[in-house]
């Protein structure tokens, strides 16, 4: 697969540049370190085998902003036309405009999402494909700190996380250009009174940014409780008959139930502050407009 070619190639690196920092430091027998010993870089691998159709997805996306900024353009034209009592073809052609207009944006958002979903599942599938041959050669040393259930765990979780961010990657550069546009043409249109609707906005911000690093925080906690408790259920179920053997199936069952407990409390605060959210941006519109 694309991925493990360019997984390999980043492992090497790696691994030359440990020995060409051996060197610089005077060792006179650089080792040449195994695999497992050697930092490679998930990123670099991930891009050069799927960033073409994810680039590309990037170029939709900006059309896409493109396209819904030229809407409300066309639309006070076709007010202007009709206000004015305008020549009659003109406003069928800005008529057709909008409608091509909208018909673009589906197009280019339905070709949006499912490049970017295609390059999550390849992007999970290296990953799962990854996972699963370190685990079949992983040595008996290194099985005393991981257990099968951490192993399906990064398969089952760690790489759905990978498919479920590739979606909104390209937020993160287009949001700053759309906020930007979105300011500027308020402005042209309300003036200065634009910047008392900002200001509340850049009050939220504080806000918002508060309850994401609760809710960082809380997945972090999350993450290392579940793979905890997958842990704890992974020796059980491998430990069957000794639990059977000795009665020892109430004790452990209450050890997983208040592991499972502790997660679920995790989880209603995660909710918690998930709604807080939800709250403070619905209520955003009407602090703006009321501003």
């Amino acid at each position: 697969p694309p991925f493990d070619k360019y997984w390999y190639e980043s492992v090497e690196n790696g691994r030359r540049k440990q020995m060409a920092t051996d060197k610089k430091a005077g060792k006179v027998n650089p080792t040449y370190k195994p695999h497992a010993q050697t930092n490679g870089s998930v990123l670099p691998a991930m891009v050069k085998a799927y960033g073409g159709p994810f680039w590309f997805a990037g170029l939709l996306q900006l059309a896409i902003s493109g396209l819904q900024f030229a809407s409300p353009y066309l639309m006070q034209e076709l007010m202007g036309n009709i206000a004015m009592d305008g020549p009659f073809w003109i406003g069928m052609l800005i008529t057709f405009a909008l409608f091509f207009n909208s018909l673009l944006i589906a197009l280019f958002n339905g070709q949006y999402f499912r490049k970017t979903f295609i390059v999550g599942f390849r992007i999970r599938t290296g990953l799962i494909s990854a996972i699963y041959r370190k685990a079949l050669r992983i040595s008996s040393f290194a099985k005393k700190d991981t257990t099968v259930g951490e192993i399906v765990n990064l398969m089952a979780v760690d790489a759905q996380r990978f498919f479920e961010l590739t979606s909104y990657l390209h937020v993160l550069w287009s949001a700053p250009i759309i906020i930007a546009v979105c300011i500027f043409l308020l402005y042209e249109i309300l003036g200065v009174a634009v910047f008392a609707g900002l200001a509340v906005m850049v009050i939220m911000i504080p806000l918002t940014g508060f309850i994401a690093s609760k809710l960082r925080d809380l997945q972090v906690a999350q993450m290392k409780i579940k793979d905890d408790r997958v842990k704890r259920m992974n020796e059980i179920l491998s430990g069957m008959k000794v639990l059977k053997l000795y009665a020892w199936e109430p004790s452990f069952q209450q050890d997983v139930v208040e592991t499972r407990g502790t997660e679920i409390g995790i989880l209603k605060s995660m909710a918690y502050y998930g709604a807080a959210t939800f709250f403070v941006w619905s209520m955003a519109p009407f602090l703006v407009t009321l501003a």
